[in-house]
């Protein structure tokens, strides 16, 4: 599970959420900022260097500048500060260089104690430290069997919102988790679906509206929940449209979701079943889905759309 929860982002490709020709009446995705504190680095690039979570030498979150050398050594940097939340998984950017992460089991559990697994944390973009940001309510029945909390976090601009998705708790037969949507300027929980296990966040505008969508844990369903002006849940999650029967499996789980230049969605999904496969045992399939505005409907497409953005 570890390389399935775990990001590589390059810090310049950022690309964002837009509509193509259709209009919304919200701002585009496209606030992230590159982390100030990068410039002050000797000898990295900000254009090719990039943050990751899945260095298996390295727990934490480590800044890696790629040799322009083929076969040399990456030149790579640590603050004495990453290694606070054990080994990570998610990364994600705000509109002021912002960085914020959360925990993931790696080998074992002894640098992941379970009453953190539901801990953000963010490296301030200026000064580059890394702090716990904000603990979200922990289950009140815990199955020793998962050692996982957070596994899906989401970004959005223009409310100033990150959405955090948590399995704390959650075992084969109980679902224990949540989605939370976090105002990150006053560090608070506005808004919160709990009992369900969320994996892959993404949102899309080109329904005319901003929804978010997530894929269930449990199924193979991808469901869609409106978000207002402020960042909050408008209505309860429905189901927007299935993997069930496609693909070389027929049965798959959202792992990520990503949006194309026309709000278009770019399902990459894996096999996942509640157990330990390995992960190169783990093959993961993509999936196309378009938003028909005649029939209001999303279809499956075998067409790949010209550009994803995450």
């Amino acid at each position: 599970m570890k390389q399935n929860q775990r990001y590589l982002f390059l810090l310049f490709a950022w690309s964002f959420f837009s509509c193509g020709e259709r209009k919304v009446p919200f701002q585009l995705n496209n606030c992230k900022t590159l982390p100030p504190f990068i410039r002050k680095l000797s000898g990295f690039n900000p254009r090719s260097s990039y943050f990751s979570t899945s260095d298996i030498r390295k727990m934490g979150l480590v800044l890696i500048e790629p040799d322009s050398k083929q076969g040399s050594a990456p030149h790579m940097y640590q603050h004495s500060s990453w290694k606070k939340g054990g080994w990570l998984a998610p990364i994600v950017l705000d509109e002021a260089g912002n960085i914020y992460s959360a925990p993931a089991p790696f080998i074992n559990p002894l640098d992941n104690p379970i009453k953190d697994q539901n801990t953000i944390y963010w490296v301030n973009g200026q000064t580059g430290e890394m702090n716990a940001f904000l603990r979200l309510p922990m289950p009140d029945t815990g199955s020793t069997n998962n050692a996982y909390g957070i596994i899906g976090m989401l970004y959005l601009c223009e409310t100033g919102t990150l959405y955090v998705s948590t399995v704390l708790g959650s075992d084969r037969h109980v679902q224990r988790g949540g989605l939370y949507a976090i105002d990150i300027k006053n560090k608070k929980i506005i808004d919160k679906i709990t009992g369900w296990d969320i994996m892959g966040l993404g949102i899309s505008y080109a329904a005319g509206k901003r929804q978010l969508f997530f894929g269930d844990g449990r199924s193979s369903n991808i469901y869609s929940v409106n978000l207002d002006k402020g960042g909050r849940f408008i209505n309860s999650p429905i189901i927007a449209f299935s993997l069930d029967g496609l693909g070389p499996r027929g049965d798959d789980k959202v792992r990520r979701i990503m949006t194309d230049d026309n709000g278009n969605l770019e399902i990459h999904a894996i096999e996942f079943n509640y157990n330990l496969i390995a992960p190169r045992e783990k093959q993961e399939a993509t999936y196309f889905f378009i938003y028909d505005v005649n029939s209001n409907k999303w279809s499956y497409s075998t067409a790949t759309p010209s550009h994803t953005s995450f």
